[in-house]
């Protein structure tokens, strides 16, 4: 399972109402994900774009987390 699919499986068992779930570097590392967490971020959010998936990644201008959200 590639790094995306394993942070959509981990976003989809944990986001909230609103459709979001927050991404730190110690849920990274409890998905057995060792690279350092923008990459991660960056990754996943090239990939969704690509996809044109229904989720995208947000920052919101924090340096130690970021989120996937369900787009409506």
């Amino acid at each position: 399972m590639g790094i995306t699919e394993q942070i959509l499986a981990d976003h989809s068992v944990r986001k909230d109402k609103e459709g979001i779930a927050w991404f730190k570097a110690e849920d990274l590392a409890r998905l057995g994900i060792h690279d350092r967490l923008f990459t991660v971020m960056q990754t996943v959010q090239h990939t969704l774009r690509l996809r044109k998936a229904h989720q995208v990644v947000e920052s919101h201008g924090c340096t130690d987390r970021w989120s996937v959200q369900d787009a409506h």
